[in-house]
């Protein structure tokens, strides 16, 4: 067996890829294994959400997500509710789930529509550049054994041939049936019951001009026969399809797709089916997320369903608290406990999104049929004046998270050290920036034009609005503490009254760790860095005094 890597993460979708790539760009030395040599057609997750993009950019490779998202740039990311394809409209949202940019957006990035399986080429190809990080496919992990500070892991290839490798961590980002999890003891609770659904991808030449709703992402489906989500992949021939909650008893394996095909269109279509994965909607989480030196992320940890798209862009927020903390205690100015910190801070946000996507759960197509929908007198205008009413006042939340998306807060969290500031609120479908401790720092656009995220570096930023001083004592502290740290002047008026405070310190996650004043009697560096490198206990005390 060789020399002990730093990290071996089992699972290269998303989540794996993306934490790969943080502990790579960080030199920390990684094996990242995955079962599959081939990328899945199914789109599974169909949206980078706001912080996603955040993320992708911190990676360098927002733009390349971007320019080969299937649908052209420009494409509605409207949200239509219809009877059929070819049927009446009943409700329709725009500018669904944020990703046309504003001027006045808080956030550098806006939203994009891109299916799962692109996001993974583009991170695939970052990852091959960077030289820490071995990516093997085709590698399962099949047993793994925790002593004298390593675990010993048996992986096997394709052909049944066996290694061992040996790794300081290992992370499970191998989904919802992960391995990592099983031979980790570590048990998942069950929120509710599991529904089955049924998902197809479909190539249907001429559908896209054979309907009169416009161009949306998503066309909710809401018919007795075939109640459904669909919506377009590339902007012209293939599209997704998910028949939502299947009626108790109904085998996925056994339904006629030609039939749903046609009954969710409201018509004949020509279509080829290109794939086709029955799958169950479920509530669930993870005990625990670490069992020793093994530590769980993505759908290993947390699965929820699909309404709101959350999956894959809680996964990657996952990639990213988890890395940093990882890659610090590798390097030795971060602790075991701000490794620990990863669930104290994640498994909080990890259950309001459970239990936000299972609202918007409670409420799909099947929910919304009533009789004489689709009738064309009096009644049926009736009965969709009634049932948009309801598709406007249950589903706009939904549509509209920006508060789910960036609001997430880190109450509580041992290393974040909060001031005596009260919590603004916490609505999901809205988000006010708030340089707070445990909140995300507000993103600024510079005069320049540059967005002031992309100064702070990878460590630690010292965000300054005050004048004149070099913060060199902060400098000094973190210096002697290894930890890395940009002390960045705040250049201009409008970033300045946005950040407020005199000094803020900014995570590597883009979260606020501390705020002060900025004056010379305010905290003491070196007691602040100890408590957010977790060598010290977050208290209020640390916030306004210096050590003694």
């Amino acid at each position: 067996m060789s020399a002990p890597i730093d990290v071996l993460i089992c699972g290269g979708g998303p989540v794996g890829l993306g934490l790969a790539i943080e502990l790579g760009l960080a030199g920390v030395r990684c094996l990242l294994v995955e079962r599959r040599t081939t990328t899945s057609l199914q789109p599974r997750a169909k949206l980078a959400n706001i912080r996603t993009m955040e993320l992708l950019r911190r990676w360098g490779v927002a733009d390349e997500v971007r320019r080969r998202a299937p649908l052209p740039p420009g494409y509605p990311s409207d949200v239509v509710f219809a009877t059929r394809l070819r049927g009446h409209e009943l409700a329709r949202f725009p500018n669904a789930l944020s990703t046309a940019r504003q001027p006045a957006d808080p956030f550098p990035e806006p939203a994009q529509q891109v299916p799962q399986y692109v996001i993974e080429d583009v991170l695939r190809e970052r990852l091959a550049a960077l030289p820490e990080v071995e990516l093997r496919r085709g590698t399962t992990l099949i047993g793994m054994r925790e002593h004298d500070g390593l675990v010993t892991c048996e992986l096997e290839d394709e052909q049944g041939a066996r290694s061992s490798v040996a790794a300081r961590w290992v992370v499970g980002a191998d989904g919802a049936r992960s391995s990592v999890r099983r031979l980790a003891g570590i048990e998942m609770r069950q929120l509710g019951p599991a529904t089955p659904n049924l998902g197809l991808v479909l190539r249907a030449p001429g559908l896209a001009a054979s309907h009169l709703l416009g161009r949306a992402v998503h066309y909710w489906i809401i018919n007795e026969q075939a109640p459904a989500i669909m919506g377009p992949l590339d902007g012209r021939d293939v599209w997704w399809l998910q028949a939502t909650a299947l009626a108790e008893g109904v085998d996925p394996a056994a339904i006629d797709v030609g039939r749903l095909v046609e009954q969710a269109v409201g018509g004949p279509v020509e279509h080829e089916l290109l794939a086709r994965d029955p799958w169950a909607a479920a509530c669930r989480i993870a005990e625990r997320y670490r069992a020793g030196r093994v530590l769980l992320a993505g759908d290993a940890a947390h699965v929820h369903p699909p309404m709101g798209g959350y999956g894959m862009n809680m996964g990657l927020g996952d990639a990213v608290d988890l890395g940093w903390k990882l890659a610090a205690q590798l390097a030795g100015w971060g602790t075991d406990a701000l490794v620990a910190s990863y669930e104290a801070e994640r498994q909080p946000i990890h259950r309001r999104v459970i239990d936000e996507a299972a609202a918007n759960y409670g409420v799909l197509s099947n929910d919304l049929v009533v009789d004489g929908l689709e009738r064309d007198d009096a009644t049926g205008t009736a009965a969709r004046a009634a049932v948009g009413e309801r598709i406007v006042r249950d589903k706009a939340r939904e549509f509209r998270s920006i508060g789910i998306q960036l609001g997430a807060r880190l109450r509580d969290s041992p290393v974040v050290i909060p001031d005596e500031t009260p919590e603004p609120a916490d609505p999901g479908d809205s988000y006010e920036p708030c340089l707070r401790p445990g909140h995300r720092a507000p993103h600024v656009w510079l005069d320049d034009g540059d967005a002031l995220y992309d100064r702070l570096g990878r460590g630690f930023a010292l965000l300054d609005t005050t004048p004149g001083d070099d913060r060199a004592d902060w400098s000094a502290a973190a210096a002697a503490r290894g930890l890395p740290l940009r002390v960045v002047r705040v250049p201009d008026a409008a970033a300045r009254e946005r950040y407020g405070a005199g000094l803020a310190l900014v995570r590597p996650d883009r979260y606020v760790a501390w705020r002060g004043s900025g004056d010379a009697a305010g905290a003491d560096p070196g007691t602040v860095l100890d408590v957010v490198r977790g060598a010290a206990h977050s208290s209020r005390r640390a916030s306004t005094e210096p050590a003694r």
